[in-house]
């Protein structure tokens, strides 16, 4: 079992209003936590490795102090974030509109083909979401919680912007705010571990998330989970959900053949 290091906030962390936390936090964009910041985005970026993550360290801790340096792949991190994020709350989401149950439920493999469907953006296609899958998984509930959050805030921002010491809404993205909000992530990251590591589709015997590997957030780390943000999977992806066949799919087609009478 692998446990997060991250150090205990001073005081206990409960959000109980989802818009004004945001907007509070946001409007001044202070960073409260620096320590905790830098822990938990080290995991979420390079979950398996531990030489990268001491690497970024002075990185990211230039960032208070005013540096502009990204991070390497910085990008290309936040794009594998946004696709876990995608797979892991179609799962949750389908599990929480019960949908697919004749089918065994919701899983992986059938989020990968929805959001291969209907996402539009270039490169989401099935190896791609499977490879981010492999990398991310184990923070799969850290980067999810970070990706709704994000959503919400852009959300929250085109509708009265965050005034002239706040940020705007282009600037807002999952990487920024696991920096200035790591309560918040870790508050509704809590509630999607709890679901990855409890929630067993009819179909397997295994929950999403691998007990062995996932990175689970620490117990004494004074955050109250939040529960995520009610949503429905649309029309479309169920449609395309219902049109998935099952049998044998992944396996190597046999081609038939009639048997000759000798």
């Amino acid at each position: 079992m692998r446990v997060m290091q991250i150090p205990p906030f001073p005081r206990k962390v409960e959000i109980l209003d989802f818009d004004f936390f945001v907007r509070s936090r946001l409007t001044q964009a202070i960073v409260l936590w620096p320590e905790q910041a830098i822990a938990l985005v080290g995991y979420m970026a390079w979950p398996n490795d531990p030489e990268a993550r001491a690497a970024s360290e002075p990185l990211l801790r230039g960032w208070f102090e005013g540096s502009k340096a990204n991070p390497p792949r910085l990008r290309q991190i936040q794009s594998d974030w946004v696709r876990i994020a995608d797979l892991f709350s179609l799962h949750y989401d389908l599990a929480a509109g019960s949908h697919q149950q004749r089918r065994g439920g919701p899983s992986v493999g059938k989020a990968v083909t929805v959001a291969a469907a209907s996402i539009r953006a270039k490169g989401a296609k099935p190896a791609n979401l499977w490879r981010a899958w492999e990398d991310y998984k184990d923070v799969a509930h850290l980067v999810t919680a970070a990706a709704i959050i994000t959503h919400e805030a852009q959300r929250i921002a085109s509708d009265k912007p965050f005034g002239e010491s706040g940020l705007p809404a282009g600037q807002l993205q999952p990487f920024l705010i696991a920096m200035l909000m790591p309560d918040f992530v870790i508050s509704l990251g809590l509630s999607f571990q709890d679901y990855g590591l409890n929630s067993t589709p009819q179909s397997r015997e295994q929950p999403m998330l691998a007990p062995e590997t996932v990175w689970r957030i620490p117990l004494d780390v004074d955050v109250v989970a939040v529960p995520p943000p009610a949503r429905k999977v649309n029309s479309e992806r169920l449609a395309i959900l219902n049109a998935r066949r099952a049998g044998n799919r992944g396996k190597s087609k046999v081609a038939k053949t009639t048997p000759v009478s000798g």
